[in-house]
């Protein structure tokens, strides 16, 4: 299984955007996909996933994964993850994380 991460300095920059394109475009190439959002940040979506990115990449690879999978963490404030940790006094185990992508 080959595995991309995609990485970038800031917070809304395209990563999400950049993801959700690359996976489409893999999984038109008839490649099986597979997404994840290792820790996601924003506004509680109403309907849905919690996360708008969430959501983004799954409607653009069709990727039917439980959403713990796809998002094993997600903060309720719309910044980035260092700062929402800080904010909200959470400490979340990376092994969380590990576990849902080697599943």
């Amino acid at each position: 299984m080959k595995s991309y991460f995609i990485t970038a300095t800031d917070t809304g920059v395209g990563k999400t955007t950049i993801t959700a394109a690359l996976a489409a475009s893999i999984k038109k190439s008839g490649i099986d996909v597979g997404i994840m959002k290792p820790v996601a940040t924003g506004v509680l979506q109403k309907t849905g996933f919690r996360s708008s990115d969430v959501s983004i990449l799954q409607h653009a690879t069709k990727v039917t994964d439980p959403e713990n999978e796809i998002n094993p963490i997600f903060m309720p404030l719309p910044v980035s993850p260092y700062d929402a940790s800080k904010i909200l006094d959470l400490k979340f185990d990376k092994k969380i994380i590990l576990e849902q992508f080697t599943k």
